[in-house]
This record gives structure tokens, sequence and C-alpha cells, in this order.
């Protein structure tokens, strides 16, 4: 039974409220588009040990909504996108989220004045890489845009922390088997679309044009082919979890100069995730992007790298390949300030790689959980024209972006450096001046572990964090103070 008491603690749901002007979202032909609203987070503080320093980027906290009306009648609530977790759920409790302020900004869910809901009487605690949630499951209507999900089960929180905004998850079961039927399976069995398949396009704070098309593409949002990868089993994902794992087969980076230093070949199972602000990469590649911008310089008190602060105002990308495709995410993506000095801001993970928002940015991502596949191409933004994805084998069409090509770098002289990811080494740079207090997040990166990464594995065997679910990288709602059960 949910608690009435806890009704009185709700703010009071947008039904009848005046609505500000919004981008809507669009149905038609089995594609239901819903703008995605980046949404700017507080400077977030790291916990340092025993201390706290802010960190400014104009992508720090950011978080990613999609507005939904759940209920009869129907109540707007925004609900942040996670393609690491599957469960869809409302009404997080803001005395104990980390930042209150941001989820009391937001109405909630008031389930006594729904007509159409209906309980289940089950329970369950939701485990997430930020906090968790205890939510009670109930049957309910929950729309997006003009298409309706009738009979959906979603949860209702009565209790949670840390965790300032509800959970749209998009993932496929975690454990392998669904214990219900979720947003992503309702909508196909529904009808509503063809195929449990989605495409992705974010965008920072300063572009509102980003969209999570279910059952379609935008070919007016990426630059040339889409490059089929299949996801990874369970059995070849690190920790063994069904998600979004693909195999990254090369990095590099491409200096304002135009100089390119790229990796040999290399097969690591990465994760793609919404829900992680930064992204998480094994050690040896956290070091050797670091040794690739020069004038990096690693800090032994915090086990961080320091870089010259002008760097986020040069040219320049992280590049990122999977097979004959290369992902190329702007320099400044990836440098956080810090007191007045730079940072790297790569943390280092041997256990669960992540590619999170900095990297998913650039990309322009389709999942395709009826065919185990993932679709992606470099990110861009010239035109809108929506075709659906089908069903059956080869549902995704092979359509070409509209989009310009981007020229591929050469390097100043035609030629390309080599950058060594294979195995952890010494740092060759030391930083000599006087680093922020306590800059290391939790207990500081693994710089001193041992692990390789092989040219020749077929994934990243470590493990990993079991079954824990989704919004990994903690500084998604402006706060990276609980990083330290991350690494």
């Amino acid at each position: 039974m949910l608690p009435l008491v806890f009704a009185a603690t709700l703010i009071a749901p947008a039904v009848g409220a005046a609505a500000e002007p919004r981008r809507v979202a669009t149905r038609g032909d089995g594609i239901i588009r819903s703008p995605i609203n980046a949404i700017p987070g507080p400077a977030p503080k790291l916990r340092i040990r025993q201390n706290e320093v802010q960190v400014e980027n104009q992508r720090d906290g950011t978080r990613y909504g999609v507005e939904v009306e759940v209920g009869t009648p129907p109540q707007k609530v925004t609900l942040i996108l996670d393609t690491g977790s599957p469960d869809t759920w409302v009404n997080p409790s803001c005395e104990t989220a980390n930042v209150p302020a941001d989820c009391a900004a937001f109405p909630h869910f008031d389930y006594t004045q729904s007509s159409s809901l209906n309980e289940t009487g089950v329970e369950d605690i939701l485990v997430y890489g930020i906090g968790n949630a205890t939510i009670q499951y109930v049957y309910e209507t929950v729309t997006i845009g003009s298409a309706t999900i009738e009979n959906q089960i979603i949860g209702v929180a009565t209790e949670s922390h840390s965790i300032p905004l509800g959970i749209l998850g998009v993932s496929p079961p975690v454990q392998g088997t669904n214990e219900y039927p979720y947003v992503l399976d309702t909508m196909a069995e529904q009808g509503l679309i063809n195929s449990r398949a989605f495409s992705l396009d974010l965008r920072g704070v300063d572009n509102p044009n980003g969209a999570i098309i279910f059952g379609g593409i935008d070919t007016g949002k990426y630059i040339g082919e889409l490059a089929k990868l299949p996801m990874l089993s369970p059995e070849e994902s690190p920790g063994g979890a069904d998600r979004y794992y693909v195999t990254m087969t090369g990095v590099g980076v491409t200096l304002p100069d135009g100089e390119v230093t790229q990796s040999e070949e290399i097969n690591v199972a990465v994760f793609l995730d919404s829900g992680s602000t930064l992204s998480h990469l094994p050690t040896p590649i956290y070091q050797a992007f670091a040794e690739a911008f020069g004038d990096a310089q690693f800090d032994p008190t915090t086990g961080y790298y320091f870089v010259p602060c002008d760097v986020t105002e040069l040219a320049g990308s992280v590049d990122f390949y999977f097979g004959s495709k290369a992902i190329r995410v702007p320099l400044n993506d990836f440098i956080w300030q810090v007191e007045g000095y730079c940072m790297l801001g790569i943390l280092p993970n041997d256990d669960e790689p992540i590619l999170g928002d900095t990297f998913l940015r650039a990309a322009y991502v389709v999942f395709d959980q009826d065919n185990r596949n993932i679709h992606i191409a470099q990110a861009a933004n010239c035109d809108t024209n929506l075709v659906a994805i089908g069903s059956g084998a080869d549902a995704v069409p092979s359509s070409t972006g509209q989009c310009t090509e981007l020229p591929t770098p050469t390097g100043s002289s035609g030629g390309r450096q080599t950058l060594d990811v294979t195995a952890t080494r010494a740092p060759t740079n030391t930083f000599t001046g006087t680093a922020p207090t306590g800059v290391a997040i939790g207990p500081g990166p693994k710089v001193s572990g041992t692990a390789n990464v092989s040219p020749t594995a077929t994934g990243n065997s470590a493990a990993g964090r079991g079954v824990e679910v989704g919004l990994g990288a903690v500084v998604l709602f402006g706060v990276v103070n609980v990083l330290a059960s991350m690494l």
C-alpha cells in the first residue's frame, strides 16, 4: 500500500498549470520523438578525503531529462534518461537528495489524484552508482508526446537517497531476464514502435536540439554511414551484466596542430552510459591519453594529470575507434578546471570501462535491443529527417547521414604517431607546482595498478560491480562526492 502521508510531502503537480513554451514530442509511423533537455546542474564538489573543492566546467553536472506525463489526468514529470538501467520510476525524496533545491524545482507525481493507478503490492530497492531508491510498483498510464502507454509498470518511490529526479530506464534487463515489461518492451507490444530500438542525440546545455527517438532515427543529426557494432553478451561483458557493451578497437588524440597520435588495434569492452557524465577507461589508456597531450604533468600527491588550461580554447579531439568508424570528441569536453588548474577529465577504471556523456555528445547512437546491435556515427546537426526503424533482422535502416563529412586528420607531416596503451607505466612528466588541496576523488585513480589492455583480448574480463545499475558517473546530478564507490 502506498503511504498516504507521502502525498503530503509532494510538490503540487503541474495539472492545470500554465505551460511554458517547449519543444513538442512527436509521433507517427512507428516513431516517437521526445526532446531531451540538457539541464545544467550546480558546480559539483569533489569530496577529497575530508575536503571539498569546486570544479568548474560548462558541462559539469549536466543531466539529460525527458518530460513525460503520468496518470489520469496526466501530470507532467521530468525523468532522467538512463541507458544503464531498465526501471522507470518517479518521486525521489527531496530531503535526502544530494542537492535538495534541484529536486524541489521539479514537480512530483501525486498518485492520489490519478484514477488510472493500480497497485501491484510489490516493493523493491534499486541500487545505483550514486544512491538508491525504495519503490512500489504500480500499473499506470504513461504518455510521451501523443503516444500513450497503457498499464505500464513503473515505480513510485517511498524513499530515496542522493537522487534528485526520477529515472526513465531504457537498458536491457541487467540480470539478463525481464522481471516485467519495461517501457521499451511495452511500446513495442502495444504497437507504438515497430521494435525495441531507439536513437539518442545528446547535446550540451547551450544547444536545445537533443532528442531520443523511440522506433526511429534522424538522418539530419549525423555524418556518413551508421557503423553496426554487435552488443557483447553478458559472458563477454565485465561483471557479467547485460548492458550496452561494445568493443572499442582503438583510441587516439588529434592535437591542435593536426598531429595525430593513435594506438595500435586493441579490443576493450566499453559500456555506453547516458547516466555517466564522465568517461572511465582502463589505466593504461588513461595514462596514454595524458602523455599524448605532451605538457600533461602527473601529480603523485593527488594521482591526477594536469594540463595547461589554454588547451580548453584550442581545436583538436580525443578519438575513439570502433573498427573503421572514428568518433572525435572535442578536447575541451575532457578538461576539468579546479582552483585555477586544469586536469584531464577521464577517470581510470580497470573494472568497468564506460563511455559517458562526454563521449555520447559527440556520437549519434542507435540502440537496437531486438537484434542486439549498436549503430554509431559522428553526431552533427544539419537538418531533421525522421526514418522509422522496422522489425526483424536489419531493422535499423542503412540511411546515410545528411550532414557534411568531417576531414580526416593526417598530422602536420602526413603521418601518425603511435599511442601505447598496452600496459601501465611510471609517469614521465611530474607536476612540480602546488596542486589544489586533495584533488583526488575518493581514493584516487588506480595509477599503480597492473591492468593491461591486450591487443588480442576479446573483452575486458576484470570483475565489475555485479548488477548495480545505471547512473554510474555520479557527476550527473552536480555532485561527485560518492565517486569513491565507483573506483
